[in-house]
C-alpha cells in the first residue's frame, strides 16, 4: 500500500488493483454463464408443440361454443400428444388425418363456425408436409390434399 501525502488516504498499488479487476471480471463472467444457462433452460421447459398450440385452441373453442361434443376432438388430440412425445410418425399421420376429416365433416355436431376456425388454424400450426398428413378439401371441393 502506499500512504498519501497528507496521511488521510491509503491507495493500492498497481498490482493489488490489478487482482480486485480480474476478481470483478471473473465474476461478471461467471454471473452471465449462470444466468445464461437460465435462460436455455427455461427455453427448454417453455417449449411446446404444434399439438399443445391445437389443444389450446381446443380449450378455447370449448369455452366459446359449449354446446358442441368436443369430448372426441380431445380423445383424438390426446393420441396425438402421445405419438408425437413417443416420435411415432406413422400414428401421427394418421390421426391428423382423421382429425382434418373430423372438422370438415362436422363429426359430433359441432358447430359450422366453430369447426372452421379450428380446422383453419389446425392447418396453420401443423406440419402437414413433414408428417405427410391428408387434409381433406372443402365441399365440392375435389379430392383430399396431402402435403
Amino acid at each position: 500500500m502506499i500512504a498519501s501525502p497528507d496521511r488521510s488516504e491509503v491507495f493500492l498499488a498497481p498490482e493489488s488493483r490489478k487482482g480486485g479487476t480480474m476478481k470483478a471480471m471473473i465474476g461478471t463472467v461467471l454471473l452471465a454463464s449462470v444466468l445464461g444457462c437460465f435462460f436455455v433452460f427455461g427455453q427448454a421447459l417453455a417449449e411446446t408443440t404444434w399439438a399443445d398450440d391445437i389443444a389450446n385452441s381446443l380449450a378455447f373453442s370449448k369455452t366459446n361454443y359449449p354446446t358442441s361434443n368436443w369430448e372426441p376432438y380431445s380423445q383424438k388430440l390426446g393420441v396425438v400428444q402421445d405419438a408425437l412425445r413417443r416420435g411415432d410418425q406413422r400414428i401421427i399421420k394418421a390421426e391428423m388425418s382423421k382429425w382434418f376429416k373430423m372438422l370438415r365433416a362436422r363429426d359430433y355436431g359441432i358447430s359450422d363456425v366453430a369447426a372452421d376456425e379450428l380446422f383453419n388454424f389446425s392447418l396453420m400450426v401443423t406440419p402437414t408436409q413433414e408428417y405427410g398428413i391428408s387434409v381433406p378439401a372443402p365441399a365440392g371441393g375435389g379430392s383430399d390434399l396431402v402435403y
